[in-house]
């Protein structure tokens, strides 16, 4: 033999740390798409139950609309309002009388909403209910919207309220 002795080439293991660029890149959109997808859905829960008041709204507004029967429509607004009741403050749901106007009360944004409102608690039980049904629709939708709406305000604030306190 002449000359040097020649070694075979060794390569150095493969390691899986750290991963190749692209790796972290595709970890980075995952991430970015798991948390666009847990705020898409929380937001859908939030505004959930309000979007179904809504749409409820609308069935009453559509079935005033076909038969003009004041007293379906009052029955119908009366069944929403418990509904939306228990979603908030499950307890008031079965509540009557000054209870019962107390947390209408303090649901309704102006004076006007809950005049009407006021009206509805004794029109369900006349013979002729004698609604101004554009009126009591306006005055459900806007005292929905504001109950359920503060329910959510205050579920966000206790969130932060409790993420506070543990971070302290």
């Amino acid at each position: 033999m002449n000359g040097p002795a020649l070694r075979d080439i060794h390569l150095p293991q493969a390691s899986w740390w750290p991963p190749a660029p692209g790796w972290w890149l595709l970890a980075g959109l995952l991430l970015l798409v798991a948390c666009g997808l847990v705020w898409r859905l929380r937001r859908a829960a939030r505004g959930g139950a309000l979007r179904a008041a809504l749409r409820e709204i609308d069935a009453l507004e559509a079935e005033y609309g076909r038969n003009a029967d004041d007293l379906c429509l009052a029955d119908g607004a009366s069944r929403l309002m418990r509904r939306v009741a228990l979603q908030i403050e499950p307890r008031v749901g079965a509540q009557t009388g000054a209870a019962w106007d107390a947390f209408v009360q303090r649901h309704a944004r102006d004076a006007a909403t809950l005049a009407v409102l006021d009206g509805l608690a004794v029109a369900r039980f006349r013979a002729h209910a004698g609604l101004d049904a554009p009126a009591l629709l306006a005055a459900l939708r806007s005292w929905c919207t504001d109950a359920l709406g503060e329910r959510a305000r205050r579920r966000a604030g206790s969130r932060a309220t409790v993420a506070k306190e543990a971070s302290t």
